[in-house]
């Protein structure tokens, strides 16, 4: 395994030192929360209403959290300082964690995922578990996006020497004026911001930042609003013996 620091995004994000300075500071007191909360959960005699609002409690500590991480990863890689372990990465192992870990949000929204791998593995050299939070995101990003009942499909494989992973799903869709767009750090399109699918914008941000520090593309297509969308990573892979 080899650490290194990674390269600037080409265009880099213009990000306040202040947010860096916030993301960081609120790490340990969310810590903290957290742990208070597992703390109560150990306690088997929580009266309902307690348990429920128990429940509602750890759910937004965590999200909060994720936020803030996310928040925190996007100052470091736009200034240099996010450092990439890089190793020898089977594409179809990045799938397979990034899938069980977004299982609930699907199961929650009753979508369909279906998932199709090479007849072969893909090899590449790239930092697994930022890979994973790229994957991650995208499948975040299509549960969100798409009705209860919908349809998402991830496609993994290998086209003219790149590692390629489709995220497509039968959604909202994204209009051809918005489409540029949807890579921009706290951006999000109208009428997005519907309680059930708020957030930072941080998400697809954060996946642009880190596909490009594994010299990769990302880019979306969409036929415009009710016709789903598709997030295509692109990254270079490499022989099993390199």
């Amino acid at each position: 395994m080899l650490c290194v620091s990674t390269k600037p995004a080409s265009t880099p994000m213009p990000l306040d030192e202040s947010l860096a300075t916030l993301a960081h500071e609120l790490r340990d007191p969310l810590t903290t929360i957290l742990l208070a909360l597992e703390a109560i959960s150990d306690d088997g005699d929580i009266a309902p209403a307690a348990q429920r609002a128990h429940t509602i409690a750890a759910h937004q500590a965590r999200r909060a959290v994720r936020m803030v991480d996310d928040l925190f990863d996007l100052c470091a890689s736009s200034w240099n300082k996010l450092p990439l372990c890089m190793e020898m990465v089977e594409l179809g192992e990045v799938v397979a964690v990034s899938t069980e870990t977004t299982a609930h949000l699907f199961a929650a929204r009753r979508h369909r995922l279906t998932v199709s791998l090479p007849a072969e593995p893909v090899f590449l050299v790239a930092d697994a578990l930022r890979l994973e939070q790229v994957l991650t995101n995208l499948l975040a990003n299509a549960a969100k996006f798409t009705d209860p009942g919908g349809h998402i499909r991830l496609t993994a494989g290998a086209e003219a020497g790149q590692a390629v992973l489709r995220v497509r799903d039968n959604g909202r869709g994204i209009g051809p004026d918005l489409l540029p767009r949807v890579f921009d750090l706290f951006w999000q399109g109208p009428g997005l911001g519907e309680k059930r699918t708020r957030g930072l914008g941080l998400g697809l941000a954060l996946v642009k930042s880190l596909v490009e520090l594994h010299g990769g593309s990302v880019a979306a297509y969409s036929d415009g609003p009710g016709a789903g969308a598709e997030f295509i990573v692109r990254l270079p892979t490499c022989s099993r013996d390199t």
